[in-house]
């Protein structure tokens, strides 16, 4: 994890900023949908036993799509996550 900063908190970070809150007042919490510890641990080890590879761990926290990545990068989609009829995905993407 390049920044030392633990996936878990960059995700905290980025949708509290993206909403314009502190990380405290989200509702949910994150640990109520998912274990911090456990993501940043499975992160952590993905990373070293990747063999090169970039492993991608998906999940859904409050209205938004949350993608972590082995390397720790976490990028955030908001919006309809399923294509439209034609193919289109009206996504909103914000990452690190």
């Amino acid at each position: 994890m390049g920044t030392g900063v633990p996936p878990s908190h960059k995700i905290l970070t980025q949708v509290a900023s993206s909403e314009g809150v502190s990380p405290t007042d989200l509702e949910p919490p994150l640990h109520d949908v998912i274990d911090p510890e456990a993501l940043d641990r499975l992160v952590e080890s993905s990373g070293r036993a990747s063999g090169g590879r970039v492993v991608t761990i998906e999940f859904p926290y409050r209205e938004y799509t949350v993608r972590v990545d082995s390397t720790g990068a976490v990028d955030l989609t908001v919006g309809d996550h399923l294509p439209d009829s034609t193919g289109d995905s009206t996504e909103e993407s914000h990452s690190d």
